[in-house]
């Protein structure tokens, strides 16, 4: 093809035809230009469908973190309901007066509201190498690539707030200490065979006392506090987003 041109133009001069030879140059520049346009715009359609793909790679690594994480977020609410709603129980028979429970009803209580810990720890190393290593920006969808950028300053307030129940689940611990009798707790709540080993208490309606506490009401009122705002204020809020973002991956991994 360029030896043709070549000939072409070598043949335009020999024969002292400037006009048509000028008129040729320009086309052949028009015809290279047109080219490299073309060129150019191939190798962006291959930069852009290679892009593409490892959105793609992406977005199905990061939807089997979120899945993971999901399952998990829901379990704490899980729990941080059942232990809300136990504390409601428990603070309900809390009084100056003697209470009429049987120490195993007051243990079951007990445990029922403190034995469990809602601590939510999320799977975070696709989002985590996305953000290092800068790949986080070839996702397109402006909300999702958003989300997960925001992950870790969610999870760190999250953190906060598990902190500060921790805090009052501990003094609810303290107090069981000085007024309560945990080995009649524990006997009465944990599995036979542990139960067995660890033995009876000789301290009878010891517990009664715990009930008549105003510093144990105290106590699991905030408790019960903290882990509402946890729950209303944090993890379904989490929850909400995580859903929206699932709904967008989605779309995104459903556009063909």
């Amino acid at each position: 093809m360029i030896k043709l041109f070549r000939s072409i133009r070598q043949n335009l001069i020999m024969e002292n035809k400037t006009g048509k030879y000028l008129k040729y140059a320009i086309g052949e520049i028009i015809l290279v230009v047109i080219g490299i346009l073309i060129a150019l715009q191939i190798n962006n359609w291959n930069e852009n469908s290679k892009t593409n793909i490892k959105e793609q790679i992406l977005l199905v690594a990061l939807k089997q973190e979120l899945t993971t994480n999901l399952k998990e977020l829901n379990g704490i609410i899980e729990v941080n309901r059942k232990r809300n709603e136990a504390a409601h129980k428990l603070v309900s028979v809390l009084s100056p007066k003697e209470a009429k429970l049987s120490n195993i009803e007051i243990s079951k209580l007990w445990y029922n509201t403190f034995a469990r810990e809602a601590v939510y720890k999320p799977s975070l190393g696709v989002i985590n190498e996305a953000i290092s290593s800068g790949s986080l920006s070839i996702i397109k969808n402006i909300k999702l690539r958003d989300f997960f950028a925001s992950m870790e300053s969610e999870l760190q307030l999250l953190k906060s707030q598990e902190e500060t129940v921790f805090d009052w689940r501990m003094q609810c611990f303290q107090t069981t200490s000085k007024l309560g009798n945990v080995r009649i707790l524990l006997f009465d709540t944990l599995d036979p065979e542990i139960a067995k080993k660890l033995g009876v208490s000789a301290f009878e309606n010891s517990n009664v006392e715990l009930l008549q506490s105003k510093t144990f009401e105290n106590n699991i009122v905030l408790f019960i506090g903290t882990t509402n705002h946890l729950q209303t204020g944090f993890l379904i809020p989490l929850k909400n987003k995580m859903d929206n973002a699932m709904k967008l991956l989605n779309i995104e991994l459903n556009h063909d």
